[in-house]
């Protein structure tokens, strides 16, 4: 899992500011459907969007490492809750090189953190002895496509079929 709001930093635009606040202000203007300016982001993107993806706590902000455990816990133990009834099994996959990851991020940390907060409601409300819904795999040499390591996207593949076979 990559952060929109901290991938955006890695390569900033120098308008980002600007174009949070002129986000902000379209939604609050009834704008939420309109427009950002076309250098705002690579593809077009509305201003609700915008905000979605860039403004802390926006409603894809889900990933991001500044988050405290608290706060990470809120935004994702849902995927726990829904363990019992859909079977659900989540392999977060993280890469060690992803270029779209800030420098200062201690990915496979955060990793682990994503997982305790997914399954913190899990933990709470089921027995012990059931399989935790998310479990951490962090492929140290990645990058965000898995074309760089050795063998990267065979790993990746070899665990996700792994997690398949484990569903009970």
């Amino acid at each position: 899992p990559v952060s929109d709001r901290e991938s955006a930093t890695v390569h900033p635009n120098p308008k980002a500011d600007e174009y949070l606040e002129q986000a902000q202000n379209m939604v609050k203007a009834d704008g939420a459907q309109e427009m950002m300016p076309r250098d705002s982001f690579w593809a077009p993107i509305t201003a609700q969007r915008y905000l979605d993806l860039f403004s802390k706590g926006g409603k894809d902000d889900y990933f991001s490492s500044d988050y405290t455990d608290n706060e990470l816990e809120e935004r994702l133990q849902h995927v726990g809750q829904q363990h019992s009834s859909a079977r659900l099994q989540v392999l977060v996959a993280s890469s060690g090189s992803d270029e779209y990851v800030p420098s200062h991020v201690n990915i496979p940390k955060l990793t682990e953190r994503l997982v305790a907060a997914m399954n913190s409601k899990q933990a709470k409300e089921e027995e012990e002895e059931e399989q935790p819904v998310a479990l951490g795999f962090c492929l140290e040499t990645g990058n965000h496509n898995l074309s760089q390591g050795p063998d990267d996207g065979k790993r990746f593949v070899d665990k996700f079929a792994e997690l398949l076979q484990n569903i009970k």
